[in-house]
């Protein structure tokens, strides 16, 4: 069956192993992230996400046309969405960091990203934009709660974080953990402190080395993204990690 190009057009939806609401959460796509679709029915498809090459099955609903390629994204950790330009219009959603949008008309400092869809305008950038310091864009999620497979500012999992932080930055990340320390930089060898922006990795999770022996990561000890002794999560886990360095 030949595939066909489509594009998220719901905020988020979860990407699962099989067809049903029930199943585990393997990722989340955002707003604006554009798929393949290999086979497709009224309530599910089975996809690709392009971003990272994920596979799995979503609501089918949450699919559109793909259009013209995204110009911007939103860099604002969440953006409201309006039915109208109006900021004393209730507003009916949210966008989260890095959807990516097609904006069209600006008005009263809105900008439209779907017939009736506006969000502030000052809340994107050009796609080709980035946030070099990648330690920083991660602490702006401090707080934002664990969730296994969630990749927006509503909840996110340890991989996310990284991947997201580093997406800001310019630079293309897997989805998961393991292959993100199989891929990501090059390992640093020796018992030195890590440098902040160095990844640490453990079996199954990951965080972003800060100076004076901290770290930020999201996890599900603190269900949430926290800072802590990287000596703490060692004591934890019972094991110290992989330090990968990039760059």
């Amino acid at each position: 069956m030949t595939s066909v190009r489509m594009r998220l057009v719901a905020p988020s939806a979860f990407l699962r192993g099989r067809p049903d609401p029930k199943a585990e959460a393997l990722t989340e796509l955002l707003f604006g992230e554009d798929v393949s679709v290999s086979f497709s029915r009224a309530d599910w498809a089975e996809v690709e996400n392009l971003t990272d090459g994920y596979r799995g099955f979503m609501p089918a609903a949450a699919l559109g046309e793909s259009g013209p390629a995204a110009t911007h994204h939103v860099v604002a950790l969440r953006t409201l969405v309006y039915p109208e330009p109006n900021l004393k219009i209730p507003s009916i959603g949210a966008l989260s960091f890095l959807s990516r949008i097609c904006p069209g008309d600006e008005r009263n400092g809105f900008a439209e990203v779907a017939t009736d869809v506006w969000v502030p305008a000052n809340h994107l950038a050009p796609i080709n934009s980035i946030e070099p310091d990648y330690t920083k864009t991660a602490l702006r999620f401090l707080e934002v709660p664990y969730l296994w497979g969630g990749r927006t500012t509503q909840g996110l999992d340890c991989s996310a974080l990284v991947q997201l932080s580093l997406a800001a930055a310019g630079i293309a990340a897997p989805r998961d953990s393991g292959p993100q320390c199989a891929t990501l930089g090059h390992r640093v060898l020796g018992d030195a402190p890590p440098r902040s922006g160095d990844l640490a990795f453990w079996p199954g999770h990951v965080a972003i080395a800060l100076d004076d022996g901290m770290v930020v990561h999201a996890n599900a000890h603190h269900m949430a993204v926290a800072v802590e002794p990287l000596a703490a999560v060692n004591a934890r886990v019972g094991t110290t990690p992989e330090i990968r360095r990039i760059g």
